[in-house]
């Protein structure tokens, strides 16, 4: 598994995971809008503001996808999605560690946060192993109620 700067094609890919609303919103949020055409989609997950990532296997099939910028003093990560049929095999795990180290190195920050949707336990079982633990929102954060902010301190720090 590689993980690399994501690319324009990625995305045509990525966006054929969510074949409805629901699935959409719990990958990015309750504010993305559903459905999204090409141009939509880019500006929807701001591709243009964040840092984008691909994971890709050995054949280079995109098999998940990940973003972070800094949120309140935290490399925070974003919008992140295992393909479908590669899921429920630690892909979460290794899109995340490869993530923080990325962008530990680009913003030089020592703690991590994300966002989760608390009915996602998946998600939420995968961000615990890393030592993500729920965490009170950043201030002036709109606040959802089934939303749940995690963070994560650097090892070490």
């Amino acid at each position: 598994m590689n993980l690399v700067p994501a690319e324009i094609a990625h995305l045509k890919i990525l966006k054929t995971w969510f074949q409805d609303e629901s699935s959409a919103r719990q990958w990015g949020g309750p504010l993305l809008k559903y459905p999204f055409s090409d141009t939509t989609f880019q500006e929807e997950i701001g591709w243009q503001r964040m840092s984008n990532w691909s994971l890709l296997d050995e054949a280079n099939e995109l098999t998940g996808f990940g973003q972070y910028y800094e949120k309140a003093g935290r490399c925070h990560l974003a919008r992140l999605v295992i393909a479908p049929l590669h899921r429920s095999k630690g892909l979460g795990r290794r899109l995340i560690q490869e993530l923080m180290k990325v962008g530990r190195q680009d913003l030089d920050m020592s703690e991590y946060s994300l966002f989760v949707m608390n009915n996602n336990k998946c998600a939420i079982k995968c961000y615990r192993s890393l030592d993500f633990v729920v965490s009170p929102y950043p201030p002036g954060q709109q606040v959802f109620e089934d939303i749940d902010f995690m963070v994560r301190k650097h090892p070490g720090t």
